[in-house]
């Protein structure tokens, strides 16, 4: 028995086609698909110390030195072994305690290869080939039954046996609670165990998870480690069991509430979710589903996209399903499309109820390897189809410097949002995402200051097929959410997007704010006169929560407190906006830290003008600058096209100049 919450799913014939076609893929070319635009990091995403070796090539930006450091000098961890072939082509061994359990089980290995030779290397892994250059590494992973745990590895005529797994008598454990959960069982080495049929997945702590309300299997008997927890709204719980050799363990989880939003209108949705995008399994919107009811989510959008090849995933999904929703209910699920320029940024749409005729573009090697259209085509064409033009995962670093959103060239961010955002193009950010929520924070408030409308939203971007990582990629969905208040209307995508577009949104990735001005919540747009004064209240509910902070225009921090409720009366002379934000550390409950969330705006229109900080707006005249430097330096044209394409792109820029312009001349 699995998950009473599976859901069987009527698919269109195209989508079993392409979802076959995809286990074909899979099944000849490894989790990678054959996928030849794989970003070199997403083939160490298995690697269960990716995040340490991540942290030290951020630093260096050398690889191999990265991995040597996360591995140390000593033993590594349960689960890793290391193979080191040396200069003469000898091969030693180091592995740590062994993985327990029972006879016919599974036990994924790392098995790291590391160099110390002068020349370019293979080792053969369980007789996979592992590529490994000079002074290199490389890496291997081999599932093992512990019935036979030696695995060998071969580098011409030398030999080793990796023995990393250890048998022990089997036991079983069944778990159960009212709703779907996300589960994680592991074992006192930290090895996960599941059901079997179920995606096996690890978030960014490296902790194994799969949801279900209720299963039953087999465990190695000893000590046992049982985490429940279900999104954000509920208390995580960690329990422990010790089943005996052929017994059966039980655990009962009964959800008890950190926070219920709903019961105030507020529903929660994560606007960019990857149903498959390469990676481990392939798998189908029911797996979708599940894990969507496993965290108490209210909508998930499944978006296509390509991944820098001309595959576009899931695109027969959406081409079938367009404009509908793919359930409904007390949970609502819907595709999408993630347009995708490495350049000028990624844009998705809530609500599309047609595909457009460009899905990408800018991927070389592909039918649309140039830079053009511009976004804000895109943006216009997506809109056209009933979308909410929202840009994804603005901002890579803290952005403490305008500059740092334009180089280097190619990396996903936001570029052409400074200038959709002044034409009118753009409905909603990501504040909350897979990227820096600080450097979004900073991007949305200085358009948000040249009285630009923008909904705050957020999208995980996660990998439903990848089983690990890299960081974040193989969180649940939901993680970081958008809450958007429906009014009373009953959830339904339609009803969520236009929440969404009148700006009644939280974001979080943890705790739940509330904001009040004279009453009203975010969204609103209120008309005052010279000398009026405001009742704010704001709270915050959670933990890790170090800061709560009231936000307004033109940079200002307007209150703040180390408490949970702040109240104050704020004097407005000009047009203003206001906004709450709790800003933290960790929390067992956040698996994007550091802990964060941010209210919408209450928008404050004074003597029936907006706001405008000319400040920023030469921030953003500043922004459309480097943008205009980038495309002109760094764009791909078509070379019999170049002047008129590169145009279309600079007239987009100077007419969001001409919206800055009067702006700072206020």
């Amino acid at each position: 028995m699995c998950c009473g919450e599976d859901a069987v799913l009527g698919l269109p014939a195209p989508v079993l086609e392409a979802l076959a076609g995809y286990r074909r893929m899979r099944d000849a070319h490894g989790w990678g698909w054959g996928e030849g635009a794989l970003p070199d990091l997403f083939r160490w995403a298995r690697f269960s110390l990716l995040g340490p070796a991540f942290d030290a090539a951020a630093a260096t930006g050398d690889w191999p030195a990265a991995v040597r450091a996360a591995l140390g000098d000593g033993d590594p961890p349960a689960g890793v072994a290391v193979v080191t072939a040396g200069a003469g082509g000898e091969l030693t061994v180091r592995t740590g305690p062994p993985r327990p359990g029972p006879a016919g089980a599974s036990l994924p290995i790392d098995v790291v290869v590391l160099s110390d030779a002068r020349e370019d290397r293979t080792v053969s892994v369980a007789g996979t080939a592992v590529a490994v250059p000079a002074g290199g590494v490389g890496l291997a992973v081999v599932d093992v039954d512990p019935a036979a745990p030696a695995v060998p590895v071969t580098c011409g005529p030398a030999r080793a046996d990796v023995v990393a797994v250890r048998e022990v008598p089997a036991a079983r454990l069944r778990v159960s609670a009212p709703v779907c959960a996300r589960w994680s069982v592991t074992d006192a080495t930290g090895g996960g165990w599941g059901p079997p049929g179920l995606p096996a997945k690890w978030d960014v702590t490296h902790r194994p998870y799969w949801h279900a309300r209720e299963a039953e299997f087999d465990v190695p008997a000893g000590p046992l480690e049982v985490v429940v927890a279900r999104g954000l709204e509920y208390r995580r719980t960690t329990l422990t069991v010790d089943p005996a050799p052929g017994g059966t363990a039980e655990v009962t989880w009964e959800p008890q509430r950190r926070f219920d939003p709903a019961a105030a209108g507020w529903y929660g949705g994560d606007l960019h979710v990857h149903l498959n995008y390469s990676g481990d399994a392939v798998l189908e919107p029911a797996d979708a589903a599940r894990m969507q009811a496993g965290e108490g989510l209210h909508l998930v959008q499944l978006v296509a996209g390509n991944l820098g090849g001309a595959l576009v995933y899931d695109r027969e999904l959406l081409d079938a399903t367009a404009g509908t929703e793919l359930w409904s209910g007390d949970r609502v699920g819907v595709a999408g499309l993630e347009y995708r320029n490495g350049l000028l940024g990624h844009v998705h749409a809530l609500g599309l109820a047609g595909v457009p005729e460009v899905l990408h573009s800018g991927d070389e090697g592909t039918a649309a390897p140039w830079d053009w259209p511009p976004n804000a085509a895109v943006c216009a064409a997506l809109r056209d189809r009933g979308g909410l033009a929202t840009y994804a995962h603005p901002v890579y670093s803290a952005l403490t410097d305008v500059g740092q959103l334009y180089a280097p060239a190619r990396t996903v961010e936001a570029r052409e949002l400074v200038a959709d955002a002044a034409l009118g193009l753009v409905d909603a950010v990501e504040v909350v995402s897979c990227f820096d929520d600080r450097g979004a924070v900073v991007l949305w408030h200085r358009l948000l200051d040249c009285g630009l409308r923008l909904a705050a939203v957020a999208g995980t971007d996660v990998f439903l097929s990848f089983a690990h990582g890299p960081g974040v990629a193989s969180n649940p969905p939901g993680w970081g959410r958008v809450y958007a208040h429906l009014g009373g209307e009953q959830l339904t995508a339609a009803a969520f997007r236009s929440a969404v577009a009148a700006g009644r949104t939280v974001v979080t990735n943890g705790p739940w704010p509330t904001l009040g001005v004279d009453g009203a919540g975010p969204g609103a747009v209120l008309d005052r006169s010279p000398g009026d004064r405001l009742a704010v209240r704001a709270t915050v509910t959670g933990g890790g929560v170090e800061r709560l902070v009231l936000h307004g225009a033109g940079g200002a921090v307007l209150a703040e407190t180390g408490g949970a409720d702040l109240e104050v009366e704020v004097p407005v002379e000009t047009g203003t906006w206001l906004a709450a934000a709790a800003y933290g550390d960790d929390d067992e409950h956040t698996l994007g830290a550091p802990v964060f969330a941010h209210t919408g705006p209450v928008f404050v229109d004074v003597g029936g003008r907006r706001v405008a900080v000319p400040a920023s707006a030469r921030w953003c005249l500043s922004a459309l600058g480097a943008l205009e430097a980038l495309v002109t330096a760094e764009g791909r044209f078509d070379p019999a096209h170049r002047d008129e394409q590169l145009g279309a792109l600079v007239d987009v820029v100077e007419r969001a100049r001409a919206v800055y312009r009067e702006v700072a001349d206020r």
